[in-house]
């Protein structure tokens, strides 16, 4: 998933960094013609990436269920802003999709369908944060003597969640930190998304190889 993402955003599209919202009708335009195959074969990976993560995301639900027991409340929730989440992963790819499909489209319907995929990508921080919160407040809620999940990835979530969150407010400014481009809606969580992703694998591997899920200790 995240190979295909990273392929999607910069050497296709390459709108890794975001393009700046301040850009005019005719440069936003003139970039999707110039890398019209690139938009189009990304927005296929995008979505496609979208669509194989769920392995990933059950074998956390698995681990979530596990830690909450017989009314696993928060972990539904994770479950159905997980879905939430890539659903707006795999709309981003349509929008940059269509932006590119048609060369005779008007200027501005290019720009809007490109800017509606730029909003996809960030966007997502608003389920994003609501599951890594979720996800957090499951795992510190678990009291055994050796957790299913360690503590520290209970609090990692928590922060991600909360890093994540500037993503929220990207229609409000075109310019500065909270821009889709800028520091704090786009890097940061880009960043600790990172972060986050490559502890899941880690945590997510050491659970299964001393199959956490048999542990009947309360």
């Amino acid at each position: 998933m995240g190979t295909l993402f990273f392929i999607a955003m910069w050497p296709l599209m390459h709108i890794f960094p975001p393009y700046s919202p301040m850009l005019g009708v005719e440069e936003v335009a003139a970039h999707v013609q110039e890398n019209r195959t690139g938009f189009l074969v990304g927005g296929i990976l995008l979505m496609t990436a979208a669509s194989i993560v769920w392995p990933f995301i059950t074998v956390i639900v698995l681990f979530l269920k596990k830690i909450e027991g017989e009314v696993p409340i928060w972990t539904t929730v994770t479950a159905l802003v997980f879905t939430f989440g890539q659903f707006t992963v795999f709309l981003c790819g349509l929008a940059f999709t269509m932006a590119a499909f048609r060369p005779d489209a008007s200027l501005e319907m290019v720009r809007t369908w490109s800017d509606l995929g730029m909003f996809l990508l960030v966007i997502p921080a608003i389920p994003g944060t609501t599951q890594y919160l979720a996800t957090g407040a499951v795992i510190l809620q678990d009291r055994r003597a050796r957790p299913i999940l360690p503590r520290w990835y209970g609090y990692l979530n928590i922060w991600v969640g909360i890093l994540s969150a500037p993503g929220a407010v990207v229609g409000l400014f075109k310019i500065g930190p909270f821009a889709w481009n800028g520091i704090a809606a786009f890097w940061i969580p880009a960043i600790v998304f990172g972060v986050w992703i490559t502890a899941t694998q880690f945590t997510l591997l050491a659970a299964i190889k001393r199959n956490a899920l048999a542990d009947d200790q309360q």
